[in-house]
């Protein structure tokens, strides 16, 4: 790919549409050993600067203060002749920077890059499968969630020269992001780790969602990718019905990586083989995982870190050895009490499997302590509504409801305690009130409902 990139030379600009290659702006990105950087707050001596525009910040305006702070150059799409050769002009500085990112991934030899996108669980299923590949492989992975059109080009300029194995997560609630992020990635293996109701108010419907999610497995079908696809999802095996030579994971006797769950209780304990009649006698993973769900998660890792001649053993012991973090599926002891700490994010999909899990656990005491859903859009008032007649009927013993979206129904849930923000309900219903109760705290990303342990 080339780009037309207009360079500042001894304070002079050069006329539009003098021709430079992608080439000279990413020796000048390896001269740099590979250091960049999108916010001057961060600069470091010798980086490339990359002056991004949003809806509220324009990187331009702080191109001199990224030379002051000692970047070796910056990319720019505002004319600033003052700059000097230091200067690269472009037409857009994201596009420059998405491209970039896509000729560095494919500069280097023999990389194999996995995409993970769906609804829930692809965080989870990124990191186990840093660990799972990583104990075999150099691995690089997205870090923490950069999973967007900004995110996914920076988690590939970040990647050493001699990875090995790249696993890039990728992000969307706008219907049509996912395909973007693969032209950029170019993944050669993929998964959907699951679909449901997230962003509705910026997908508009669930089909939007399946379909965008998907996109992954279009771009692999075009490309002659490898995907993989559970078995058990209706929604996926339908959309798989197009791919040629998928690779299935699953519960099924037909699945090509067939998993047996044993415990789910609290933390997960499984099998898992290459065929049914072998993953009967094959060795059983106790794992730090909670919730039936990342059972799926766990078997994709399997599968994935398997077909790439990871050995058995290594996959098992990196399975084994991760522990949740980050508010994602924690398991915590506070007292008395056992705490299900998953207040990353919420949407009604990860909503009722967390409540499913909840309900099956075996407690003196079960409590849900849940936060309102965002981004649902005009199916808010159903979707919450939805979820607190799902938790009756699982008749989890105790709830406590935080925000407004609940808090409209406390007059037909007077079974639950509803309170309007989260200071309120930590003062009138603190955790030190329960005894011998399993905790399980879940929210939305804005309604933080890991303060709730901040007694």
């Amino acid at each position: 790919m080339q780009l037309l990139i207009h360079e500042f030379s001894e304070g002079l600009y050069k006329p539009k549409g003098f021709n430079v290659n992608l080439m000279l702006l990413y020796r000048r990105f390896l001269d740099a050993s590979g250091k960049f950087s999108t916010d001057t707050r961060n600069i470091q001596p010798g980086d490339v600067f990359f002056a991004l525009k949003g809806g509220n910040f324009n990187g331009n305006r702080f191109a001199a203060q990224a030379l002051f702070a000692g970047a070796s150059c910056v990319v720019v799409d505002e004319p600033q002749p003052e700059l000097g050769d230091a200067a690269f002009l472009v037409d857009d500085v994201l596009e420059t920077l998405q491209a970039l990112a896509r000729h560095h991934r494919q500069s280097i030899p023999g990389l194999r890059v996995i995409g993970v996108t769906g609804s829930n669980g692809k965080t989870t299923t990124k990191e186990l499968l840093r660990m799972a590949i990583g104990s075999h492989y150099r691995c690089w992975a997205t870090p923490g969630n950069l999973n967007n059109h900004i995110g996914v080009p920076i988690t590939l300029l970040r990647m050493p020269l001699d990875t090995e194995v790249a696993v890039v997560e990728m992000g969307a609630n706008h219907p049509g992001e996912v395909m973007p992020l693969c032209e950029i990635a170019c993944p050669d293996l993929g998964v959907v780790t699951s679909v449901g109701k997230e962003h509705l108010e910026g997908f508009g419907s669930l089909e939007a969602i399946i379909e965008t999610e998907c996109e992954l497995y279009k771009y692999l079908q075009q490309t002659g990718g490898q995907a993989f696809v559970h078995y058990e999802n209706s929604d996926l095996m339908q959309y798989a019905a197009h791919i040629k030579s998928a690779i299935y994971y699953g519960e099924s006797q037909e699945a090509d990586c067939v998993g047996r769950l044993l415990d789910a209780n609290w933390q997960l304990r499984f099998q898992w083989e290459n065929s049914y009649r072998l993953m009967l006698r094959a060795p059983q993973v106790q794992t730090q995982l909670y919730g039936k769900y990342n059972f799926v998660n766990l078997l994709a890792t399997a599968c994935i870190a398997r077909h790439l001649s990871v050995p058995y053993e290594k996959i098992n012991s990196a399975l084994a050895a991760y522990a949740p973090a980050n508010n994602r599926s924690q398991l915590l002891e506070i007292g008395t009490n056992r705490i299900i700490l998953d207040a990353y994010n919420a949407n009604p999909h990860s909503m009722q499997a967390a409540i499913d899990n909840l309900a099956q656990i075996q407690a003196p005491l079960r409590v849900a302590v849940l936060g309102d859903m965002f981004e649902l859009g005009e199916a808010a008032e159903a979707e919450h509504h939805a979820l607190l007649v799902h938790m009756r009927e699982k008749a989890i013993e105790k709830a406590l409801l935080c925000g407004p979206l609940f808090g409209a129904f406390a007059g037909e849930f007077p079974e639950y305690q509803f309170y309007h923000d989260l200071n309120n309900m930590r003062t009138k219903a603190p955790l030190s009130n329960f005894e011998s109760a399993v905790v399980l705290i879940k929210g939305s990303r804005g309604m933080a409902m890991e303060g709730y342990l901040n007694e």
